[in-house]
């Protein structure tokens, strides 16, 4: 008589065997993933505060009036960080102030061109432009009071306390009013402790000649 076929055992055993090991996977790669995702969050916040760093280097620069390197640093940091748009929107309005101001203007050719070109150039910290502006304008009228005194405002800015001094000095002997606006210049700040400074701006009573004859 035949033996009956025996029936095959299932694979139980292979199927634990596997799910244990999805378990033990899983386990593992979750701490992974949390560690690269903080990891991941640190560098964004890393780059976020250089990208707040530019933008407040950029923004000291604006206020000092140094418009050509604040104009950079804006430019820098709407390409170097695409993704801080907040920034990006500050930054462009900033940009526009800038390039407006520092927008190539026509070349002076009046003497009053040249005299308000040089006016500006000083507003905006530049004696050096500003300078190359009165020169000219000091070709081309030699006893203009009004030139004389702003070569001395412009010389004084840029540290030339002598040739300040001079221009000074020839301003008042074409105009002595020019005493009483030197008196309250702020440029002149660096020439106070200078002898003949003093001497200019003193009043011509204040050596006590009233201009009368003595008895």
């Amino acid at each position: 008589m035949a033996k009956k076929a025996q029936p095959k055992k299932r694979a139980v055993a292979s199927k634990t065997s596997v799910a244990q090991k999805k378990k033990s996977v899983t386990k593992g790669t979750a701490p992974r993933r949390k560690a690269g995702g903080a990891m991941a969050a640190e560098l964004r916040r890393k780059k976020h505060l250089r990208a707040v760093g530019l933008y407040e280097q950029a923004l000291e620069a604006l206020q000092r009036r140094a418009l050509k390197v604040a104009a950079t640093r804006f430019r820098k940091l709407i390409s170097a960080f695409p993704e801080e748009l907040e920034l990006h929107e500050r930054s462009r309005r900033y940009l526009e102030i800038c390039e407006r101001h520092t927008a190539p203007s026509p070349t002076p050719t009046t003497l009053e061109e040249r005299v308000y070109a040089a006016t500006l150039a000083l507003n905006a910290g530049s004696e050096t432009e500003a300078l190359q502006h009165l020169e000219a304008a000091l070709a081309e009228a030699p006893d203009s009071e009004q030139v004389q005194y702003m070569l001395a405002v412009a010389q004084a800015a840029a540290g030339d306390r002598a040739s300040a001094v001079t221009h000074l000095h020839r301003a008042i002997e074409l105009n002595p009013d020019n005493r009483f606006l030197a008196r309250h210049e702020s440029s002149f700040e660096a020439l106070q402790k200078d002898d003949a400074f003093q001497q200019m701006l003193a009043s011509p009573h204040d050596n006590g000649d009233t201009g009368r004859s003595s008895p």
